[in-house]
Order: structure tokens, then C-alpha cells, then sequence
């Protein structure tokens, strides 16, 4: 128990996350936590024995491949400020709210191969992990916070690469122990009926975190008191991502 409280501790007073690497690790990790026996084994079946953490990143790792160039759209979906999916502009290349609702189509699919169900399980992973970072429910005028400078730490980084990496640097535990660690925290979660998610609730959190996100003041510099402020939030969105993957997944396949 002390070993708990000293974890738990150290994670939500010294340290957070973006979803870089590690982050997509921790949502997959809470997902696999969750998963029910029948969805463990038919995850570990197609995944020819990895784990959701081990495929966590794979899409993130295509992206630069010739076949796959055509996926980096689908990571994330651009929305102005005092609109919702259903009224912006949507590109023709597809997003990341079309991305999720095909793979699984492809999944629970009778015609499709064993591979591409494999990669639409290894899309559905992360796409999950990306659409809960509320910087991939972007600002279009500044391309999701990419094209916004920022300081943190001493040095001059953009706001999106702030939330999808620099953050988790700070940490120094492994995916799983954040993961165990987030686990006793309790949140309320959108209920799903597949194939239809509840994308518009998941988008309304993400752009009402936008709020804070952007709150660092006219020298855009990140302080000690911006990190500490926008710690819950990360936090929420991590354990909530893996809790609502899980829920997919044990849909999928039970």
C-alpha cells in the first residue's frame, strides 16, 4: 500500500504526459488492463501474441512509408472554435472520427484477411490514444497548436509537440507502472452501442480542454504553474482513453 501511495505520489505531483511514444504505451496498457478474458484472447490472436502496448505505435511508424503516406491525415480532425464535427470543413482524405469508424468496420467484417484486421487492431489502438489528445482535436488556424510557439523549460518548442512529447520526458516510470498508477482514479465514461461511438462527447471534452490549453499568456511561456494546471486534464485523458478502448475492443470481441 505505501508502495502504491508513494507511486501514485510521484506521478501526479511531479510528473505528466503527452501522447508521445510512452503515452500511446500507457493508453494501450490501460485498455489491455481492462480488456475481458474473451477480448484478451482474441486480441492476443490477432496480434499473433503482442500486446496492445507493443502495436501502440505502429501507426505513428508507417507514416513516412510510401504505402501508408496516405494514413497521416487520419490521425486527428480539425475543428474551429464555436463549431462541431457535424459543421467544419472535413478533408476529403479522411480523418481521424472516419479512421476509427473503419477500421472497426473492417474488424467485424466477414470479407476481409487476417492482415487487415491485424492493422485496422493496431490502427484502432492508437487512433484511440490520438483522438483523447486534445491538440488532434486541433485548431485548424494553427494546425492543431504545431504552428504556435511556445517555451517550456528554457526551450523554444511548438504547443503540440509540447503535449505530445516534451511532457513525458519529465516522467521516469515505465508505461506500465503510470498505467497501474492512473488505474485507481475514477471517471465517468460515454457509453457506446458499436459500430456508432460517441465521437460528439469525446470532441466536446477535447475542445472544451482547448480553453486551458491555450491559457499561457502573451510571452508563451509555458511556467511550472501551466504544467502543474494542466496536469488533471492530461491525466483524465490518458485513463479515459484507455478505459474507452477497452470498451471498443470488448465490444469488437465478445
Amino acid at each position: 500500500m505505501r508502495a502504491l501511495l508513494v507511486l501514485s505520489l510521484t506521478i501526479f505531483t511531479h510528473t505528466a504526459w503527452g501522447w508521445g511514444s510512452q503515452g500511446h504505451k500507457i493508453v494501450a496498457q490501460v485498455a489491455e488492463n481492462n480488456l475481458t478474458a474473451k477480448a484478451k484472447l482474441a486480441v492476443a490472436k490477432v496480434l499473433k501474441g503482442q500486446t496492445l502496448a507493443d502495436v501502440a505505435n505502429w501507426a505513428d511508424s508507417i507514416k513516412a512509408d510510401s504505402d501508408w503516406v496516405h494514413t497521416k491525415p487520419w490521425h486527428f480532425v480539425d475543428i474551429p472554435d464555436g463549431q462541431d464535427y457535424g459543421s467544419a470543413e472535413h478533408s476529403h482524405e479522411g480523418d481521424i472520427v472516419t479512421a476509427i469508424t473503419e477500421m472497426i468496420a473492417v474488424i467485424k467484417s466477414s470479407s476481409t484477411t487476417a492482415l487487415e484486421k491485424e492493422n485496422a487492431l493496431k490502427f484502432i489502438v492508437h487512433f484511440v490514444g490520438d483522438i483523447h489528445q486534445p491538440l488532434h482535436v486541433g485548431r485548424p488556424d494553427d494546425r492543431g497548436g504545431n504552428s504556435t510557439r511556445v517555451k517550456f523549460e528554457g526551450k523554444s518548442t511548438n504547443l503540440h509537440a509540447v503535449w505530445d512529447s516534451a511532457f513525458i520526458k519529465k516522467s521516469t516510470l515505465t508505461y506500465a507502472q503510470y498505467a497501474e498508477a492512473l488505474e485507481p482514479k475514477s471517471y465517468v465514461l460515454a457509453p457506446y452501442d458499436l459500430p456508432e461511438i460517441s465521437f460528439s462527447k469525446i470532441i466536446q471534452e477535447c475542445m472544451g480542454a482547448r480553453v486551458d490549453i491555450y491559457n499561457f499568456g502573451a510571452d508563451h511561456v509555458l511556467s511550472n504553474q501551466y504544467y502543474k494546471k494542466n496536469l488533471a486534464l492530461m491525466n483524465s485523458q490518458l485513463l479515459v482513453g484507455g478505459k474507452r478502448l477497452a470498451e471498443i475492443l470488448n465490444k469488437v470481441y465478445r
